[in-house]
């Protein structure tokens, strides 16, 4: 790590294993999450210039800036790690840093205590049949985690394309091409949208198309590409449910403008996706908690069927 100075007291929180988030609410306030408890410590950052000096360290390595024309900034560490960094008076005590810790693709733990062995080989199986999966919940539930480690069942004879706002999906796939967003400078130009890394994604010769997060008009461009000969693609979503996501999944693909009908929506959605799989939190334990195929429409309602809900094994046939 790069860290001189005051800087360096957040060292031994990086080096930490059993950490997997770092919080700063300001100066004086510092929150860790460890073995999912979210712990307040003393702050080794107790006054605004610790955290300028902290911020600086963060930013310079990867050429990017935040400012009052740009309060709020991305970024990822040298380790894997992402950040996120937002300044008054947007954050009205801060500046604000959330830190997400890098976890290896090799580390399997996070993986297999998600839901039980027959679960999780079922889902390999399904990345191996090239089914397109869309794995939801709420923040820090895991679903990059599950994401990372399902990648690694992809034969090694095909090609990814891996899309992201800020790199933080970890794989060791060996022909994984990895594409960025960019923000717009201060002028207003240079911006690099999912929606365009999406089209471009295509003209590379992609077999399956996974985007890191779905949130807003990019959804229309996935599910084209997931239903035009990219099966197997994988995406992430917030939502609060297996069935709520499809909800969300139709109002993303409504943001576009397009005057496109309800009822042509969920054809598409139907038709393109085999199965979601939904992650919560309890306990501080990071889990799947339902997972629920798709099999087209019946009528103007989905055709689903559960096969996993609340620990319990429904059906994997």
């Amino acid at each position: 790590m790069n860290f001189r100075g005051r800087s360096e007291a957040l060292i031994p929180f990086l080096q930490d294993p059993k950490i997997t988030d770092i919080l700063i609410n300001g100066p004086g306030k510092f929150f860790i999450e460890k073995e999912g408890e979210l712990t307040r410590l003393e702050s080794p950052f107790p006054d605004p210039s610790s955290l300028v000096d902290l911020i600086e360290r963060l930013l310079v390595p990867i050429g990017k800036r935040v400012d009052a024309t740009q309060p709020y900034i991305d970024g990822r560490m040298e380790d894997g790690s992402r950040f996120h960094i937002i300044l008054p008076p947007i954050a009205a005590d801060g500046p604000y840093i959330s830190i997400r810790k890098f976890r290896s693709p090799n580390d399997t733990q996070g993986f297999s205590e998600m839901g039980p062995r027959v679960l999780t080989e079922w889902l390999e199986k399904q990345i191996i049949e090239k089914k397109n999966l869309l794995i939801c919940g709420g923040t820090g539930v895991g679903k990059t985690t599950l994401l990372s480690r399902l990648l690694s069942h992809v034969p090694e004879s095909e090609r990814i394309a891996l899309i992201e706002e800020t790199r933080e999906i970890q794989t060791l796939h060996p022909h994984t091409v990895f594409l960025e967003t960019r923000t717009a400078t201060p002028d207003g130009v240079g911006e690099v949208t999912l929606r365009t890394l999406i089209r471009n994604a295509l003209r590379m010769r992609p077999d399956r198309v996974v985007l890191g997060e779905c949130r807003g008009e990019e959804a229309f461009d996935l599910i084209q590409a997931m239903n035009t000969g990219h099966r197997g693609s994988l995406c992430t979503l917030h939502a609060n449910g297996a069935r709520d996501a499809l909800r969300r999944l139709e109002g993303l693909l409504l943001l576009t403008g397009v005057a496109i009908p309800i009822s042509v929506v969920r054809e598409w959605v139907g038709s393109t996706l085999d199965h979601v799989v939904y992650l919560n939190r309890e306990n501080g334990r990071r889990q799947i908690s339902e997972v629920m195929s798709v099999h087209g429409l019946e009528g103007e309602v989905y055709r689903i069927r559960p096969r996993f809900t609340r620990g319990q094994v429904i059906d994997f046939t």
